[in-house]
């Protein structure tokens, strides 16, 4: 009886320390709430569920981290209209579907809108829609 006693109260000094440091104490005072808990546990377990127990740290995003969602493009980004993705306003094609962004006349090689259908500039009929 005296090892499964003995066996309970190591593992709930391990669960309170684990859940102190996981919460934002530090080494010293989790060690205190463990020891406490091994010595005197049904003392020291009730009294840090009630006090000691403070809300998780929120950790800050490190710095050797870069989120590439949030990092700004040089100059003017735009929306994808096919995938969302934010791209380059001066790219022609969509690095991440695809999709020819700017569609160029096969015989001049000038930009089109989406919406001619014939080139202003050498009159070639054009296939975008």
């Amino acid at each position: 009886m005296m090892i499964i006693s003995m066996l309970v109260g190591a593992v709930a000094a391990y669960w309170v320390y684990n859940d102190a440091r996981g919460r934002g104490h530090d080494l010293g005072t989790a060690l205190l709430w463990s020891v406490g808990t091994v010595a005197a546990l049904f003392i020291f377990l009730p009294l840090y569920l009630l006090v000691g127990r403070k809300s998780p740290v929120k950790q800050r995003p490190s710095a050797d981290i870069i989120d590439i969602e949030a990092t700004l493009v040089e100059g003017e980004t735009i929306k994808c209209p096919m995938c969302a993705g934010r791209i380059k306003e001066e790219f022609k094609v969509c690095p991440y579907c695809g999709f020819t962004l700017k569609p160029a006349c096969p015989s001049c090689g000038k930009e089109l809108n989406r919406e001619w259908r014939v080139c202003p500039y050498c009159q070639t009929a054009t296939e975008t829609k």
